[in-house]
């Protein structure tokens, strides 16, 4: 099918998401796919069981993502068989799935797989089901409204009723999201006004907002109801922000203002002034949580975060910063959270994480065995679908243009097959990225065609280049998007150079992070796993790792063989930095504080090699950076 552009009057959308099963991984990206989908198959009853319960209609956009990206026969068979069930729930009056409590949450996440599938398979089913939802919501929105998580993630529910408006231009559903939109919590405002400053453990602490919820017990989150602790519980929920931040952008396609148009723009830089971390997200563990790297991020957060991204990026105005901040999240936060064999996953990750285990940590409300690598975290109370990053990032790396091109978000190793005018058209892109300083783009046409491809070149290249086919060559800039219109041939090769040096940035405690293009490096001690009898895994050292940086000295990266998936193999790509070790203890299962600006004897400098913070269990990512000082003398 073709992609699907805004119809008026919705603000008009310059990029579109290509259909489900377009994108497929290459390299090392395919590997990285491919170990997910095996560790799937393992339990493929406990991830997507044979019933529509709330949770497991939650998972299920998961499962489709990966069976179409992958093009794999057994998951896809299962997805259809999922499907087929939840297509013939439906009821008359148009509410489907096992039970009716009222609740919308899960039917919205459901559709989203539905929309997934459709896209993938062209079953129109699957718009029956959604118009007769929609209208079901819409005659009983006063009677029924929305309550607590589905008023919190309103916009999930706008932002699917506008896709089916762009395809049917039934004026009811705008109509509808006017609706949806009162009954939703206002991020637009939340975000240009932004309250939680302050970390949640020291302005509202969680014994007293349980009791709270407790006392308001009887005063739901519902419809235009705004009972202030439950308000304040969904506002600071990492995973409802991550969500919340698609909102304004979703809001601005039917009503566009100030906050709408800049509601992520404020968000953003907000969160990350008092909530930021070195891997692209915020703290959530499991409400936001101020900016230390000793504070935990939800997975659930990160997977939300990056969907969000990708739906801001076909939704209208497309600002470069989405895809810096998704490249920084797919490629840091996502893989850090799994095993290598993706077979284990943390409920919450740190940035500064020595040790995996059942401890205390000052995590907000998380559990202390928050951040053990399960088998189990996609448990009923656990709120995100986490089988969808991978593969939903795949398919958000091109996205078609409104003239008719094609536009790259990300360059990891991929095959793209679109249709740009009547001619078949293949995008192969190889290299190795974001492990490499370059990416090549090969095009295949069935005929001879004339249409234009958009470059993104990242804002960390440093005197970017772009090699032409017949030979020219583009001197680009940083930050910007740069448009190559020829007559394209099968054969016909586009090579980027995106040359990069490692770079130290600022955060918490004036620690400092060492980045290389979109990844964060990070020192990893030798790792001693051990398997838990409930069959999670916890991790250990015996290594040092109170390293600190040696501020203003030279850092060099060192690039290997061929790169495999996270953390299988040796790293693709190191950064040998100076380091002198200082006194930093732990704190409970934690390390303690980043020691700010600490002194040390320059003297006593090693150098310690930096690799890929995805492909790390132990870490340390945010340094303290040391002042060099005189030895004392005897």
């Amino acid at each position: 099918m073709k992609p699907i552009f805004n119809r008026a009057p919705l603000t008009p959308n310059a990029l579109a998401p290509l259909p489900l099963g377009s994108i497929r991984p290459e390299g090392w990206l395919s590997e990285q796919l491919n170990t997910q989908a095996e560790a799937a198959k393992g339990r493929l009853d406990d991830l997507w069981p044979d019933d529509m319960k709330p949770a497991t209609l939650c998972r299920l956009e998961g499962l489709v993502l990966l069976a179409w990206t992958l093009d794999d026969a057994a998951l896809k068979a299962l997805a259809v068989e999922r499907m087929e069930r939840l297509i013939d729930s439906q009821r008359e009056d148009g509410w489907f799935g096992d039970e009716d409590d009222g609740d919308y949450w899960p039917l919205v996440a459901a559709m989203k797989a539905l929309r997934q599938y459709f896209t993938a398979t062209g079953d129109k089913r699957v718009l029956v089901l959604m118009d007769k939802f929609f209208k079901y919501q819409y005659l009983n929105l006063s009677d029924r409204p929305l309550r607590d998580w589905s008023v919190a993630r309103g916009a999930e529910n706008m932002e699917l009723a506008l896709w089916l408006y762009d395809l049917t231009g039934q004026k009811h559903l705008l109509e509808l999201c006017r609706k949806l939109r009162n009954q939703t919590l206002d991020w637009p405002n939340y975000f240009h006004t932004f309250a939680n400053t302050v970390p949640m453990s020291k302005s509202l602490k969680w014994g007293r907002l349980r009791e709270a919820l407790e006392e308001e017990r009887n005063e739901p989150l519902e419809g235009e109801k705004r009972p202030y602790f439950r308000t304040q519980y969904h506002l600071s929920h990492g995973v409802n922000v991550a969500m919340g931040l698609k909102a304004p952008g979703v809001i601005n396609l039917i009503k566009s203002g100030f906050k709408e148009q800049g509601g992520f723009r404020f968000g953003w830089e907000k969160l990350t002034r008092h909530h930021g971390l070195a891997n692209g997200l915020f703290t959530c563990d499991e409400h936001l949580n101020g900016n230390s790297p000793t504070q935990g991020v939800e997975t659930g957060a990160v997977t939300a975060l990056m969907q969000s991204l990708e739906t801001l990026i076909g939704l209208g105005d497309f600002a470069p910063e989405y895809a810096d901040i998704l490249e920084k999240v797919a490629y840091n936060a996502l893989p850090a959270a799994f095993t290598p064999d993706m077979k284990g996953c943390q409920v919450c990750q740190q940035v500064n994480q020595v040790k995996v285990s059942e401890a205390p940590r000052r995590w907000y409300n998380d559990s202390e065995t928050a951040n053990l690598y399960g088998s189990e975290p996609y448990a009923p109370d656990y709120p995100a679908d986490v089988q969808q990053g991978w593969p939903g990032f795949v398919a958000s790396q091109w996205y078609m243009t409104a003239d008719g091109g094609l536009q790259a978000i990300s360059y990891a190793p991929c095959t793209v097959r679109a249709t740009v005018g009547s001619v078949p058209v293949r995008v192969k892109v190889s290299g190795g990225y974001p492990f490499s300083q370059s990416a090549e783009i090969e095009v295949s046409v069935k005929q001879p065609c004339e249409f234009p491809i958009y470059l993104r070149v990242p804002f960390w290249a440093r005197q970017p280049m772009i090699f032409l086919p017949d030979g020219e060559i583009m001197q680009v800039r940083s930050g910007e998007t740069t448009c190559v219109r020829r007559r394209w041939r099968t054969g016909d090769v586009v090579r980027l150079e995106l040359p990069t040096v490692p770079r130290v940035t600022k955060w918490y405690h004036q620690s400092g992070a060492v980045e290389l293009g979109p990844l964060l490096m990070a020192w990893q001690p030798n790792e001693d796993w051990a398997q838990r009898p409930d069959g999670a895994w916890q991790v250990s050292t015996t290594d040092t790792w109170s390293w600190a940086l040696v501020r203003d000295e030279p850092m060099k990266a060192v690039y290997d063989e061929v790169p495999g998936a996270f953390g299988v193999g040796g790293p693709p790509v190191s950064v040998l930095v100076k380091a002198v070790e200082v006194d930093w203890p732990m704190d409970g299962g934690s390390c303690a504080s980043v020691p700010m600006v600490p002194k040390i004897d320059a003297s006593k400098a090693q150098v310690i090699e930096l690799v890929p913070y995805g492909g790390t269990a132990l870490r340390v990512a945010q340094f303290p950076q040391g002042r060099a000082v005189e030895p004392e003398k005897k």
